[in-house]
Protein backbone atom coordinates (compact mmCIF):
# COMPACT_ATOMS: atom_id res chain seq x y z
CA UNK A 1 0.00 0.00 0.00
CA UNK A 2 1.86 2.95 -1.30
CA UNK A 3 -0.35 5.66 -2.30
CA UNK A 4 -0.50 8.92 -1.70
CA UNK A 5 -1.88 10.90 -4.56
CA UNK A 6 -5.23 12.88 -4.22
CA UNK A 7 -4.75 12.64 -0.12
CA UNK A 8 -8.22 13.33 1.09
CA UNK A 9 -7.88 15.71 4.52
CA UNK A 10 -8.26 12.67 7.00
CA UNK A 11 -5.81 10.26 4.77
CA UNK A 12 -6.67 6.78 3.94
CA UNK A 13 -7.49 3.19 6.18
CA UNK A 14 -7.18 -0.15 5.67
CA UNK A 15 -7.95 -3.41 7.41
CA UNK A 16 -5.61 -6.77 7.51
CA UNK A 17 -4.57 -9.66 9.20
CA UNK A 18 -1.28 -10.65 9.34
CA UNK A 19 -0.31 -14.28 9.03
CA UNK A 20 1.69 -15.79 11.87
CA UNK A 21 4.99 -18.05 12.01
CA UNK A 22 6.30 -20.24 10.65
CA UNK A 23 3.61 -19.61 7.98
CA UNK A 24 4.31 -16.20 7.62
CA UNK A 25 8.04 -16.25 7.46
CA UNK A 26 7.43 -19.36 4.82
CA UNK A 27 5.25 -16.65 2.24
CA UNK A 28 7.94 -13.94 2.89
CA UNK A 29 10.50 -16.15 1.63
CA UNK A 30 8.48 -17.05 -1.50
CA UNK A 31 7.54 -13.75 -2.45
CA UNK A 32 10.87 -12.71 -1.93
CA UNK A 33 11.88 -15.58 -4.73
CA UNK A 34 9.14 -13.93 -7.28
CA UNK A 35 9.85 -10.33 -7.16
CA UNK A 36 12.09 -7.46 -6.35
CA UNK A 37 9.53 -4.79 -5.35
CA UNK A 38 8.60 -4.12 -1.44
CA UNK A 39 7.82 -7.01 0.29
CA UNK A 40 5.40 -6.22 3.03
CA UNK A 41 4.37 -8.79 6.13
CA UNK A 42 2.21 -11.33 4.76
CA UNK A 43 -1.37 -10.45 5.37
CA UNK A 44 -4.93 -10.93 4.45
CA UNK A 45 -7.20 -7.56 3.70
CA UNK A 46 -9.91 -7.39 5.30
CA UNK A 47 -10.50 -3.84 4.48
CA UNK A 48 -8.91 -2.43 1.32
CA UNK A 49 -7.70 1.11 1.30
CA UNK A 50 -10.51 3.48 1.62
CA UNK A 51 -10.36 7.61 1.90
CA UNK A 52 -11.45 8.81 5.47
CA UNK A 53 -14.56 10.44 5.44
CA UNK A 54 -14.06 11.86 9.18
CA UNK A 55 -11.47 11.96 11.65
CA UNK A 56 -9.72 8.62 12.43
CA UNK A 57 -11.24 8.01 15.46
CA UNK A 58 -14.14 8.40 14.76
CA UNK A 59 -14.11 5.96 11.91
CA UNK A 60 -11.80 3.55 14.54
CA UNK A 61 -14.85 3.31 16.71
CA UNK A 62 -17.12 2.29 14.26
CA UNK A 63 -14.93 -0.06 12.76
CA UNK A 64 -14.20 -1.42 16.66
CA UNK A 65 -18.14 -1.47 16.85
CA UNK A 66 -18.55 -3.81 14.14
CA UNK A 67 -15.23 -6.02 15.06
CA UNK A 68 -16.49 -6.77 18.37
CA UNK A 69 -19.33 -8.61 16.79
CA UNK A 70 -17.15 -11.43 15.13
CA UNK A 71 -15.40 -14.16 17.06
CA UNK A 72 -11.66 -15.59 15.70
CA UNK A 73 -12.10 -17.74 12.99
CA UNK A 74 -9.78 -20.46 10.63
CA UNK A 75 -9.08 -19.77 7.50
CA UNK A 76 -7.03 -22.13 4.56
CA UNK A 77 -4.80 -21.10 1.85
CA UNK A 78 -5.45 -22.97 -1.00
CA UNK A 79 -3.92 -22.40 -4.80
CA UNK A 80 -1.35 -20.33 -6.55
CA UNK A 81 -3.95 -17.86 -8.93
CA UNK A 82 -3.33 -14.81 -10.82
CA UNK A 83 -5.81 -12.06 -10.86
CA UNK A 84 -6.34 -11.41 -14.69
CA UNK A 85 -6.76 -7.68 -14.37
CA UNK A 86 -3.67 -6.95 -12.81
CA UNK A 87 -1.11 -9.75 -13.27
CA UNK A 88 -1.00 -10.22 -9.59
CA UNK A 89 -0.07 -14.03 -8.14
CA UNK A 90 -2.12 -14.72 -5.27
CA UNK A 91 -3.38 -17.44 -3.10
CA UNK A 92 -7.08 -18.03 -2.55
CA UNK A 93 -8.71 -18.95 0.26
CA UNK A 94 -10.75 -21.90 1.07
CA UNK A 95 -11.92 -22.65 4.51
CA UNK A 96 -13.04 -19.12 6.25
CA UNK A 97 -13.62 -17.64 2.79
CA UNK A 98 -17.63 -16.37 3.76
CA UNK A 99 -16.29 -15.65 7.20
CA UNK A 100 -14.12 -13.19 5.37
CA UNK A 101 -17.15 -11.85 2.75
CA UNK A 102 -18.90 -11.12 6.02
CA UNK A 103 -16.44 -9.18 7.86
CA UNK A 104 -15.63 -7.46 5.06
CA UNK A 105 -19.20 -6.37 3.86
CA UNK A 106 -19.97 -5.62 7.64
CA UNK A 107 -17.12 -3.12 8.25
CA UNK A 108 -17.69 -1.76 4.49
CA UNK A 109 -21.18 0.42 5.73
CA UNK A 110 -21.78 3.61 6.99
CA UNK A 111 -18.56 6.14 6.97
CA UNK A 112 -16.59 3.24 6.25
CA UNK A 113 -18.35 2.46 2.96
CA UNK A 114 -16.52 2.51 -0.72
CA UNK A 115 -17.05 1.06 -3.77
CA UNK A 116 -14.11 -1.03 -4.24
CA UNK A 117 -11.90 -0.56 -7.09
CA UNK A 118 -12.01 -4.55 -7.78
CA UNK A 119 -14.28 -7.02 -6.19
CA UNK A 120 -13.22 -8.31 -2.89
CA UNK A 121 -11.86 -11.49 -3.45
CA UNK A 122 -10.18 -13.27 -0.10
CA UNK A 123 -6.68 -14.14 -0.59
CA UNK A 124 -2.79 -13.32 -0.21
CA UNK A 125 -0.64 -11.33 -2.34
CA UNK A 126 2.32 -13.32 -3.37
CA UNK A 127 3.40 -10.81 -6.29
CA UNK A 128 3.31 -7.70 -7.15
CA UNK A 129 1.87 -6.78 -10.86
CA UNK A 130 3.97 -8.96 -13.36
CA UNK A 131 4.34 -8.11 -17.29
CA UNK A 132 2.16 -10.20 -19.65
CA UNK A 133 4.70 -12.02 -20.84
CA UNK A 134 6.59 -13.34 -17.79
CA UNK A 135 2.95 -14.19 -15.89
CA UNK A 136 3.03 -17.53 -16.70
CA UNK A 137 6.61 -17.90 -15.44
CA UNK A 138 6.15 -16.16 -12.19
CA UNK A 139 2.99 -18.51 -11.61
CA UNK A 140 4.96 -21.63 -12.15
CA UNK A 141 7.99 -20.87 -9.85
CA UNK A 142 4.93 -19.51 -7.27
CA UNK A 143 2.98 -23.32 -7.51
CA UNK A 144 6.52 -25.12 -7.43
CA UNK A 145 7.35 -23.53 -3.71
CA UNK A 146 3.69 -23.54 -2.52
CA UNK A 147 2.70 -26.94 -3.99
CA UNK A 148 4.74 -28.91 -2.36
CA UNK A 149 5.56 -27.68 0.89
CA UNK A 150 4.47 -29.56 3.98
CA UNK A 151 3.18 -26.10 6.14
CA UNK A 152 0.48 -25.96 7.86
CA UNK A 153 -2.20 -23.70 5.61
CA UNK A 154 -4.60 -23.23 8.24
CA UNK A 155 -4.57 -20.21 11.08
CA UNK A 156 -6.49 -17.92 12.97
CA UNK A 157 -7.92 -14.37 11.62
CA UNK A 158 -7.53 -13.22 15.34
CA UNK A 159 -6.40 -9.93 15.32
CA UNK A 160 -6.99 -7.31 12.85
CA UNK A 161 -4.76 -4.49 12.45
CA UNK A 162 -5.57 -0.67 11.12
CA UNK A 163 -3.52 0.60 8.97
CA UNK A 164 -3.79 4.32 8.31
CA UNK A 165 -1.88 6.59 5.58
CA UNK A 166 -2.12 10.50 7.25
CA UNK A 167 -2.33 13.39 5.44
CA UNK A 168 1.34 14.24 7.05
CA UNK A 169 2.69 11.39 5.80
CA UNK A 170 3.60 12.23 2.49
CA UNK A 171 6.20 10.18 1.89
CA UNK A 172 3.36 7.75 1.50
CA UNK A 173 4.18 5.04 4.44
CA UNK A 174 1.72 3.29 6.22
CA UNK A 175 1.05 3.62 10.26
CA UNK A 176 0.05 0.56 11.97
CA UNK A 177 -2.36 2.14 14.04
CA UNK A 178 -4.21 -0.13 16.97
CA UNK A 179 -4.95 -3.94 16.76
CA UNK A 180 -8.23 -5.65 17.65
CA UNK A 181 -8.30 -9.23 18.65
CA UNK A 182 -11.71 -10.66 17.66
CA UNK A 183 -13.39 -12.15 20.49
CA UNK A 184 -12.16 -9.49 22.86
CA UNK A 185 -14.00 -8.13 26.28
CA UNK A 186 -11.97 -5.10 26.56
CA UNK A 187 -13.39 -3.43 23.79
CA UNK A 188 -13.81 0.56 24.93
CA UNK A 189 -10.02 0.32 26.49
CA UNK A 190 -8.34 -0.98 23.39
CA UNK A 191 -9.82 1.85 21.36
CA UNK A 192 -8.76 4.09 24.10
CA UNK A 193 -5.19 3.57 24.12
CA UNK A 194 -5.17 3.75 20.76
CA UNK A 195 -6.23 7.57 20.51
CA UNK A 196 -4.26 8.51 23.41
CA UNK A 197 -1.01 7.28 21.50
CA UNK A 198 -2.46 8.81 18.18
CA UNK A 199 -2.78 12.38 20.14
CA UNK A 200 0.56 11.86 21.74
CA UNK A 201 1.96 11.46 17.82
CA UNK A 202 -0.08 14.14 16.09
Amino acid sequence: MDDSSQMPPWGFLALVSYIPDPLGSFLYGIRQTLSAEENPQAHITILPRRPLLLPVEAASEQAISILSRFPAFEVELCNVKRFPETNVMYLDVGKGNARLHALHDALNTGDLAHDEEFEFRPHLTLSGPVCRSEAEGVRARAKAAWDPAGINRRFLIEDVVCLWLSAENVDGSWRRLWSYRLGAREKVRTAAVSFAAIAQTY
